[in-house]
C-alpha cells in the first residue's frame, strides 16, 4: 500500500515539476540577432484594436528602412519594407516595442517587439525617426 502511495505521490511530482519547467521556459522569448545587430528575428503584431496574434518575422536593416522576410503564413501581411517611426514606453521591461509604418501604405501600421537586451535594440534606436 506505502508503495503505492509513494507512486502516486512522485508521478504527481514529475508531471507538477514538468508543467513548471514548461511554464518558466516559455516566458523566454527566443531570438537570433547577427554579430552586428542588423540582422534578427523578431515578433510583429499589426497595430489594430482587434490584433492580438503575435507573429514571427526576420527582419534585415537597410540604409533607414526594415526589410521585413515573412516566417509563416500569418506573417503575410508584414512582407516588405517598413520605417521605423518611434518606440513605446511600456511597463514591460524585458522587451521593447517599435511602432512600423509600411513604405508603400503608410495607413499599414505594426508594432515590432524585441528583447531589451537584444543587441539590434541599438540599430534600432538609430532608425527612429
Amino acid at each position: 500500500m506505502s508503495s503505492n502511495l509513494l507512486n502516486l505521490i512522485s508521478t504527481l511530482a514529475f508531471f507538477a515539476v514538468g508543467i513548471a519547467l514548461l511554464k518558466w521556459i516559455n516566458r523566454f522569448e527566443p531570438q537570433w540577432v547577427s554579430r552586428d545587430g542588423t540582422r534578427f528575428s523578431a515578433r510583429m503584431v499589426a497595430d489594430d484594436a482587434d490584433s492580438k496574434k503575435w507573429v514571427d518575422v526576420r527582419v534585415t536593416i537597410s540604409e533607414s528602412r526594415l526589410i521585413i522576410h515573412a516566417r509563416g503564413r500569418g506573417s503575410r501581411f508584414f512582407r516588405g519594407r517598413w520605417k521605423v517611426s518611434y518606440f513605446t514606453d511600456t511597463t514591460d521591461l524585458k522587451r521593447r516595442h517599435y511602432v512600423v509604418v509600411n513604405e508603400i501604405d503608410a495607413e499599414d501600421r505594426a508594432i515590432l517587439r524585441v528583447p531589451a537586451t537584444s543587441k539590434c535594440v541599438a540599430a534600432l534606436d538609430a532608425l527612429v525617426e
